[in-house]
């Protein structure tokens, strides 16, 4: 579950499809994506619309502090703009 406190107050809408779709192991990723619906993949690429680029791009291209661990959400976020840009490869093929 991950820590609405961690995360910049404009993405908190995206916590359900991140715990979704934020799986860090590549190729289960990738297999969740291949085996999703037409409708699951158009939401989640459609769940950026309304989130300005900065705000989730700008947060997960923070450089760390040096020695420091990226946090279990950074790193689900950073799992989930993976899958958002295998789902648009995989709708744009359809």
């Amino acid at each position: 579950m991950l820590n609405p406190e961690r995360i910049p107050k404009s993405l908190i809408p995206l916590i359900p499809l991140v715990e979704k779709w934020g799986i860090g192991d590549d190729f289960e990723r990738e297999e969740a994506v291949s085996k999703a619906s037409l409708s699951e993949l158009q939401e989640l690429v459609h769940s950026i619309d309304k989130i300005k680029g900065v705000d989730l791009y700008g947060w997960l291209g923070t450089p760390l502090s040096p020695g420091s661990k990226p946090s279990q959400e950074y790193v689900a976020f950073t799992c989930f703009t993976m899958a958002f840009d295998s789902a648009k490869l995989k709708l744009k093929r359809m």
